[in-house]
């Protein structure tokens, strides 16, 4: 967190939390009740101030209060590059471990006891060049049907190695990895 932060908090410690104006959506893009928020030293301050409580929680530290915010699908939101996986907002967990697909779609990786929604704007590359059943080939829909019964693997085959890939329901993305996808006071 900056300093600037870290020092409101000494200065002012009991300021009251803010719930239900700020969003994360599976994109990466934070949201300030209905409005995209463009302005990228803004976008640059919610990123380094951002954390988690021990509730599950997630929040951006304003100076001395803490902004709740509400995800979309997961605390992070991961993109491919040249050099691998990029999380937002800016951490790094390490390499991913495990990717999981909900019954909306949508993948999520994780690393390092950490969740990410990945963009949907890498899905299809993703999944056509890199999903594969373990025969090394594109999965049939007899695969699929196999998949979501438990009764064969998938990977998603990536330079840096393969993830294995499991089925998640979206309601356990909280339960699974104690994340408040809505936080409430």
């Amino acid at each position: 967190m900056d300093a600037m932060v870290l020092a409101s908090l000494v200065k002012w410690p009991n300021v009251p939390a803010v719930f239900g104006w700020l969003r994360l959506d599976t994109r990466g893009q934070w949201w300030l009740r209905e409005e995209r928020l463009n302005q990228a030293a803004i976008v640059d301050f919610f990123r380094r101030n951002y954390a988690r409580d021990g509730d599950g929680r997630y929040y951006v530290q304003n100076g001395p209060q803490k902004v709740y915010v509400a995800l979309d699908a997961a605390p992070y939101v991961a993109r491919r590059g040249e050099a691998g996986w990029h999380w937002l907002p800016d951490i790094d967990p390490g390499t991913p471990r495990l990717a999981l697909l909900d019954e909306d779609g949508r993948l999520f990786v994780e690393a390092g006891g950490e969740l990410a929604v990945v963009d949907d704007r890498e899905l299809l590359a993703l999944s056509d060049a890199m999903l594969r059943s373990s025969d090394g080939q594109p999965p049939t829909a007899a695969d699929w049907a196999a998949w979501q019964e438990g009764a064969l693997a998938l990977q998603l085959r990536l330079p840096e190695g393969s993830l294995l890939l499991r089925p998640l329901a979206a309601a356990d993305v909280s339960r699974r990895y104690g994340v408040v996808l809505s936080p409430q006071p």
